[in-house]
């Protein structure tokens, strides 16, 4: 029987015979957790466009203010509505990244009218409307632009581009950036393109790697064309072991793992050269080397093996981390911000250097208390090294510079360490202010008024909680809800109904988060108080 079956049974049981010694019920009380609390992943990586470190919604938020005062209200807006509409889809604006990429087309139309034969023009002009979604006028465009100017890198960088996206978009492959660093990609619906589209794409990807490399010979000082062609063969590597494993020609395997070559490493060792201040790249290039060295495979949960690096890889991650050093003592506080918030990121998973890598992050919020990506990796690393006054104060300084509810319910999670059980109920109530349907928030409110039950009022209101919390948690699809959130219902569910004096029900709801994790010592105490 599935899980979710299981739990709307359950939910419903009939009050058991067995009941729990008042003695056990005490240790219950004390046994009730707040829910985990899930960190944001340190690093994604997406086949097409790489990795992307730290708080980079913080820097497209500046980008964005930034170029709406630089609109000028005429048809030189066509690129900056363009840039918007990029920057908009990176924070998953969705609806505002459509309604500039429109107005761009719209501006740039006109612009091409009176100068049809303009390569660069041409250009930003396909690449509009391919983000707009017109593609086959976009690839009409984007095909005379290269041919009018030959010579000009971003004219077959733009081509190129093109047609990798629709390679990716044939083959049904949704473009999607997902963390290499904690878990695999979802692969609930079997990957089953048809024979045409397989032709089509590959067809495709052999024309774009064409495109690129004329890209670079073009433009042989130039950043972004080696970044380009690296992520172009990153991205045909991975399209083309989809298509291998979808046609039974290989076992099974991650695709995602394919994406780490040496050629793409060239090419974004080459890009990272030319565009020294870009330290996103920087940090990029020492994890593509890790990820290159491991055949695309890290288990970041185990730790990396330092010593188990090839000595050229040891010194290329020591001369990246070296050029971040180097870029936080930039004068630009928000640059040398990033590069501390990237390195600080590097130092502690890559490292293992946890004391200099708090150090680090302290110092990027320090000169831009905005970098939510610094919280978040300093918040973690206390976390996982138990320092928990430590992880109070930064809770608390981290709400002061955002009121946001996963900071709220991060700091109630610290509270709960420091049992600060009033504090902690306080910033879950605020919490669920700011976002009624989130999932941790209710469950740690149910929690909380489990902890202090003894009203019967207090165990009805825990009880709504908990209805409110497996409503939401059963809304969500497979690849949303984790483990860790599965569990935690199941516990605290668990305690309910033994405060109950429903046993039976509190052994099946336990028997749940065994299922998932056979080894769960909160589990074991739960039976054990049960019949203390």
């Amino acid at each position: 029987m599935c899980i979710k079956v299981v739990l709307s049974f359950l939910l419903v049981a009939l009050t058991a015979q067995a009941t729990t010694p008042e003695v056990g019920k005490d240790k219950l009380r004390r046994l009730v957790k707040l829910p985990v609390v899930t960190f944001q992943s340190d690093w994604t990586f997406d086949p097409e466009r790489g990795f992307t470190i730290g708080s980079e919604s913080q820097d497209i938020a500046s980008q964005i203010t930034d170029l709406k005062k630089e609109l000028t209200k005429d048809t030189r807006d066509a690129a900056r509505y363009y840039q918007l509409g990029q920057l908009y889809t990176k924070i998953n604006e969705t609806g505002a990244a459509r309604n500039t990429w429109n107005k761009s087309v719209e501006l740039y139309r006109k612009r091409v009218e009176l100068q049809p034969e303009n390569g660069t023009l041409l250009t930003e002009f396909g690449r509009a409307l391919q983000d707009a979604g017109k593609r086959t006028e976009a690839e009409s465009i984007l095909r005379q632009a290269v041919r009018v100017a030959p010579k000009d890198w971003k004219c077959w960088a733009a081509l190129g581009s093109f047609l990798d996206g629709e390679s990716r978009r044939n083959l049904g492959e949704n473009p999607k950036a997902f963390s290499v660093a904690n878990k695999k990609k979802n692969t609930s619906e079997p990957f089953r393109p048809a024979f045409a589209e397989v032709s089509q794409a590959e067809k495709w990807l052999e024309e774009a790697g064409s495109c690129f490399d004329k890209a670079v010979a073009a433009a042989p000082e130039e950043s972004e064309v080696y970044y380009h062609r690296a992520m172009h063969l990153s991205l045909r590597n991975f399209l083309l072991k989809e298509i291998q494993r979808a046609s039974g020609l290989q076992e099974d395997g991650e695709p995602i793992t394919k994406c780490f070559s040496q050629e793409s490493l060239s090419d974004l060792k080459r890009a990272s050269e030319l565009c020294p201040t870009d330290y996103q790249r920087i940090a990029s290039l020492a994890l593509f080397e890790i990820y290159t060295a491991n055949n695309g495979r890290v288990n970041w949960h185990e730790g990396l093996s330092w010593n188990s690096l090839p000595d050229r890889s040891q010194r290329l991650i020591r001369e990246a981390m070296t050029r971040l050093q180097d870029l936080a003592q930039n004068s630009d506080p928000r640059l040398a911000a990033g590069a501390l918030e990237a390195l600080g990121i590097l130092q502690g998973p890559v490292l293992q250097e946890n004391r200099i890598c708090l150090e680090t992050l302290r110092r990027a919020i320090t000169l831009d208390p905005s970098r939510e990506q610094a919280w978040e990796a300093l918040s973690a690393t206390l976390a996982k090294a138990h320092n928990y006054s430590e992880l109070f104060s930064v809770c608390e300084e981290r709400l002061k510079q955002k009121d946001a509810p996963h900071n709220r319910v991060l700091f109630a999670k610290a509270c709960e360490k420091m049992k600060l059980w009033d504090t902690a109920e306080e910033q879950i109530l605020a919490a669920l202010k700011q976002a009624p349907l989130d999932f941790s928030a209710n469950l740690s409110l149910a929690a909380l008024l489990l902890r202090r039950s003894q009203d019967s009022s207090l165990m009805l209101e825990a009880n709504g909680w908990l209805g409110r919390s497996e409503s939401l948690l059963s809304s969500l699809s497979d690849q949303y809800k984790t483990k860790e959130q599965v569990i935690d219902l199941a516990l605290t569910r668990s305690i309910y109904f033994a405060l109950n004096d429903d046993v039976d029900s509190a052994r099946q709801w336990v028997k749940v988060a065994m299922e998932k994790d056979k080894d769960n010592d909160l589990a074991r105490e739960i039976l054990s108080a049960m019949t203390f």
